[in-house]
């Protein structure tokens, strides 16, 4: 990889590291770093579904925590039972992430009134997703008035498409996919339009194919809503359900890289590690690779592609955990090897080369490399510690990339 772009550590982080060391030294400066990196898990974040009985919340819930109806601690499907009272599901993986399964409008207790919204808490929610699996009703549209005027964002969600192009084949003599979404949205549009609601996007899904139709798209525009602190919570807490996942999973990586490569650098420079040489051995680095090692396997679970994750994609797509394998087989360095992390990222610095590791210095990081040099005892720390990392993350995406080809080639063929 020959030219990455930089993403800047920010003059307001900058600073603060310069305060630090001014006040206390290096001493404490990579947990500080660190615990920077952490930051997104300690940050809120509430979704709010809202539909009637059966039209398939609880599947969706499912789909977006990357649970089957069989996991412990999915919501359960098929029952029917209507939503007596808000009902809370955290992610797996991040426990601040909370989806909401909210009580429908118009029963005795939440009855189709302005005291609706304040029962089921809205303020907490950072959106709300409403859902149907024909068409939306009057209830849906008065409550997707009522969260218009409260300034909260929302989406419509037309669930079970895959049962609706079942039934469609079987009705139609000229059968096409796109005429019935095309049709499936314009039913929609106009029941809008009859209730004195905007035009919107109505997302066609079917929580059992996230491949297909507006998942993917529905994942982005939930993403864009929120603003960077919550969208970067959101990015990583999700398991890569889609490529566009995927993409977003890398340019929030990509921004923990400068922070990264301080970290190693400084926790190298401050430690009687010894310099590992570079290729032509005129240059030494002293980096903290145990770090780096813990960042490299966060990457791994962030695309899917550590042992846990495949095997539990392989239970739920019912393939052999091979199929995946074989599919990485023409993949990026560290999926085909057999060394452990620390192992590969030790070989893979021994085989950079000095004078192509100092070239790299991007001219936005010259305006604090004489500052960050002296901190991390030399720019070549900073800058292969970074290198690698960003490397790191295209190989991971591409890789993460075939896999979700793979299930797509899966589930379209049938292969067992």
């Amino acid at each position: 990889m020959d030219d990455i772009a930089f993403e800047v550590i920010t003059e307001a982080e900058i600073d603060e590291i310069r305060r630090h060391v001014d006040e206390h030294g290096l001493s404490g400066l990579p947990g500080i770093v660190q615990n920077k990196m952490r930051d997104w898990r300690n940050v809120p974040l509430s979704i709010a579904l809202v539909g009637e009985a059966a039209v398939g919340k609880s599947s969706f819930i499912n789909s977006i925590r990357g649970l089957t109806a069989d996991d412990e601690g999915s919501a359960a499907v098929g029952t029917g039972d209507v939503t007596r009272e808000p009902t809370k599901y955290c992610h797996p993986y991040n426990e601040q992430l909370v989806l909401w399964d909210l009580p429908g409008v118009g029963t005795p207790r939440f009855p189709q009134d302005k005291s609706y919204l304040g029962r089921v808490g809205y303020s907490k929610y950072d959106f709300f997703l409403l859902l149907s699996d024909d068409r939306f009703t009057s209830k849906d549209i008065w409550l997707a008035r009522e969260i218009e005027s409260l300034k909260k964002e929302y989406f419509f969600i037309r669930t079970k498409i895959e049962d609706a192009m079942e039934s469609a084949k079987d009705s139609e003599r000229d059968f096409s996919e796109s005429r019935v979404l095309e049709r499936i949205k314009k039913d929609c549009n106009d029941n809008f339009t009859a209730g004195q609601l905007k035009k919107r996007p109505v997302y066609c899904i079917d929580c059992y194919d996230k491949h297909k139709w507006d998942y993917s798209k529905l994942m982005e525009d939930m993403l864009v809503s929120l603003p960077e602190i919550k969208r970067n919570t959101l990015v990583l807490s999700l398991s890569p359900l889609t490529k566009g996942v995927i993409k977003s999973k890398t340019m929030v990586l990509r921004k923990r890289v400068p922070k990264v490569a301080l970290a190693s650098g400084i926790q190298g420079a401050c430690t009687s590690l010894i310099p590992i040489p570079l290729l032509g051995g005129a240059i030494g680095v002293s980096l903290d690779i145990a770090l780096l090692a813990a960042e490299v396997t966060f990457y791994l679970k962030q695309y899917g592609l550590n042992d846990e994750s495949l095997q539990e994609l392989s239970a739920g797509t019912n393939k052999p955990l091979d199929y995946f394998k074989d599919a990485l087989k023409d993949g990026s360095a560290i999926m085909t090897s057999r060394q452990s992390v620390k192992t590969f990222l030790m070989n893979m610095i021994k085989s950079e080369a000095a004078e192509e590791s100092l070239k790299r210095v991007p001219i936005e990081l010259t305006r604090f490399v004489p500052y960050l040099g002296a901190l991390v005892g030399g720019t070549a720390n900073f800058v292969t510690a970074y290198y690698m990392m960003m490397k790191m993350i295209d190989d991971l995406e591409k890789d993460a990339m075939k896999v979700i080809d793979a299930v797509i080639e899966a589930t379209s063929s049938g292969v067992d």
